[in-house]
């Protein structure tokens, strides 16, 4: 008989969820040294985790019931006590090998109840918030990991930018699973539905919608110059947003048009110029 593979380990098994899902970060927590890049990749799956909730329940009770699990799981990291889970073991020791902030993980998942719901957000304000909450927090962590800093603002503004950047790239994913997060007040303003935007009506209109969201995205940019080479492992990744913004642009704002995500090795070299020079350009 052919011999088994042998088992993966917490770490392996948490490397292996952010390489196939989550491979921007991914890829630029390989320019960080040995124990950051674990932290980085035990923070992603944790990431991982919370973010899926929506995709895997048939209902919002249950989310909720999940991402009351993950509150208690960090109250008992923060106690002393681990689950046996992969992820929550490797991330219970990143909690404790770099510190980091109970009050910053509930956040996350505080924010990820929004996933729940079923309208999109009220107003620009509201999107805002939502990525703030998820991917902004989750950047303020990663540089916490990285190299502590006192102000993270511009940290938390690109995590945001990124976040958001996300949700439009993968709105045609999310409208095949009736989730909008295109804001109220603009598809208000564009003349659409969360209803038009699920059956891809008014294609016109869609675009007006499309290009107002990028507009709100380039808003949230940060106009830090230069990230300094500690934290850069924690949000190279970002450079990989403007390819995708510009690309869309030139499609019109047309969110299903054909090569609008960049390929791997665009994205590769992006992060690597990013990991060296320090910026986010578009």
């Amino acid at each position: 008989m052919p011999s088994q593979p042998a088992p993966l380990n917490h770490a392996e098994y948490c490397a292996e969820q952010v390489r196939t899902y989550d491979y921007h970060r991914y890829f630029a927590a390989m320019f960080a040294p040995a124990d950051v890049r674990r932290g980085l990749i035990a923070l992603y799956a944790f990431n991982l985790e919370i973010a899926s909730i929506r995709e895997r329940v048939s209902e919002a009770l249950l989310g909720q019931m999940r991402l009351q699990w993950w509150r208690d799981t960090i109250d008992e990291i923060y106690a002393g006590s681990v689950r046996n889970h992969a992820v929550v073991s490797e991330f219970a020791w990143s909690v404790q090998a770099f510190d980091l902030p109970r009050a910053g993980i509930l956040r996350m998942i505080d924010g990820r109840m929004f996933d729940l719901e079923e309208d999109p957000p009220e107003d620009r304000g509201a999107l805002t918030g939502y990525a703030s909450a998820t991917s902004g927090q989750l950047a303020v962590l990663a540089v916490h990991i990285c190299n502590n800093i006192d102000d993270t603002s511009h940290i938390d503004a690109l995590g945001t930018f990124w976040g958001m950047s996300g949700l439009l790239r993968a709105m045609p994913y999310h409208a095949a699973q009736r989730r909008v997060y295109v804001p109220g007040d603009i598809l208000r303003a564009a003349g659409l539905s969360p209803e038009d935007v699920v059956k891809r009506r008014n294609p016109a209109a869609m675009m007006t919608a499309v290009a107002a969201m990028t507009g709100l995205i380039e808003q949230s940019r940060p106009t830090e110059a230069r990230v300094p080479r500690a934290l850069r492992p924690a949000v190279s990744y970002a450079a990989v947003a403007g390819t995708y913004l510009r690309r869309l642009e030139r499609a019109g704002y047309d969110v299903y048009a054909d090569g609008l995500e960049p390929s791997r090795f665009t994205g590769q070299m992006r992060i690597i110029g990013s990991a060296m020079t320090g910026r986010i350009s578009r």
